[in-house]
């Protein structure tokens, strides 16, 4: 499954879950956007295991991606 397929799922994921029918946006920054508006608004509850392992390999990329900055790289 592609990142773009992951983010997808794990909208429709979302929204289903709240009852929601939307469109989903086409291009990945409204993606993105609607995805983690998604996460931050939802419920702390039980959740599928597809869904965590999705969400845990999504994120994971996303965070290789974006690299981490090692504060020893900082110039004050």
């Amino acid at each position: 499954m592609t990142q773009a397929q992951k983010r997808i799922f794990l909208i429709n994921y979302l929204l289903y879950e709240r009852g929601e029918t939307a469109a989903v946006p086409k291009d990945e920054y409204s993606q993105k956007r609607l995805l983690r508006s998604l996460f931050n608004i939802r419920m702390p509850k039980e959740i599928s295991e597809d869904f965590l392992r999705i969400q845990d390999e999504y994120l994971k990329e996303e965070t290789s991606r974006k690299g981490i900055t090692d504060i020893a790289d900082a110039r004050y």
